[in-house]
């Protein structure tokens, strides 16, 4: 039976003792230490915008990029305090009880990613953290290391695989290290955390956690996370439909009507408004975009439909509407 350590994060900006050590935590936020400014001017993030906010954009980048040093690059491991101590919490490979919550989490992903798209088309980011827990061992160099679940921010997902930025230094792998790419699939994440206006969805191996601690154990870990959590053991999913999805649609329907073309644009990878929205889950705007004429036979550089991205999304709700075109 295999030791696992789960590494938690501290995300305050204090250098208070603790009892567990830094080395032993894997921190979670995405973008909570980001300025705006460099938000809006992170192109890989203009990438995945949808056509529409890009429009919307240009004169805010304008203004933006007058005031900012173009050539400054961001970067994510420097917005945070790494000196700062976290928590790490221990579990036997084979629980139960947290083997059930990461299939619970692998079952929900999508609608994690659903509410981590929908901050693609804010202009004021709504989402203060978005990341997965992947386990990480020293495979073939040390079959026998220990299991280490860690946290992966600045996600993209393709429908395929999960990219992301490995968050912190793990305790004693040697194979990985913080600021690391690492490409995943949906079957091998073990948990998800979305952070949107306040509130805390996901963390169902977290949850198992803090249901198994003390009073003063868990508002310990709870002050490391600096997340006011649901109660212990109970997991929260985000909205579906968001009402924000409601006003995106909306919006959609307008820019639609002043400018068609929107609806046959294809982006460098040659994905349509159609195909990234039935990979997001918004039917919402998948049903604007249908009625107003949308193409769901076109195909991505990649050969895929629309309905192709919903299927791997396994959004059967989005699958049906376009089937029914």
């Amino acid at each position: 039976m295999k030791h696992q350590q789960d590494i938690h994060p501290n995300l305050q900006s204090t250098s208070s003792p603790s009892r567990y050590t830094r080395h032993d935590i894997h921190s979670i936020s995405q973008t909570r230490h980001r300025s705006h400014a460099e938000r809006l001017i992170d192109l890989k993030e203009i990438r995945r915008m949808p056509i529409n906010r890009i429009y919307a954009l240009i004169a805010i980048l304008s203004c933006v990029l007058a005031g900012c040093d173009s050539k400054k690059k961001t970067n994510l491991l420097d917005s945070y305090d790494t000196s700062v101590e976290s928590p790490v919490t221990y579990h036997d490979g084979d629980d139960p009880e947290i083997a059930e919550a990461s299939r619970r989490a692998r079952e929900s992903f999508k609608y994690f990613w659903k509410e981590a798209s929908l901050d693609f088309n804010r202009v004021i980011p709504a989402v203060e953290i978005a990341t997965v827990k992947v386990p990480f061992n020293d495979g073939p160099k040390d079959p026998e290391s220990t299991i280490e679940h860690m946290w992966l921010i600045d996600l993209d997902f393709d429908g395929e695989v999960i990219r992301g930025v490995l968050m912190n230094s793990p305790n004693k792998l040697k194979s990985v290290k913080a600021g690391d790419t690492v490409e995943v699939k949906v079957n091998e994440i073990t948990d998800w955390i979305c952070v949107s206006s306040g509130e805390v969805y996901g963390g169902y191996t977290v949850q198992v956690a803090r249901k198994r601690m003390g009073e003063a154990e868990r508002n310990e870990f709870d002050t490391a996370w600096g997340l006011d959590f649901p109660p212990p053991g109970e997991v929260v999913l985000p909205p579906n439909p968001s009402p924000f999805e409601a006003v995106l649609a909306r919006k959609l329907e307008a820019d639609l009507g002043r400018n068609a073309k929107l609806l046959s644009y294809q982006d460098d990878d040659g994905r349509t408004l159609l195909h990234r929205n039935a990979l997001y889950g918004q039917s919402l705007l998948v049903e604007v975009l249908i009625k107003a004429g949308a193409d769901p036979t076109i195909k991505c550089n990649r050969g895929w439909t629309a309905v192709d991205y919903a299927r791997a999304a396994q959004w059967e709700n989005i699958v049906e509407q376009l089937k029914e075109e």
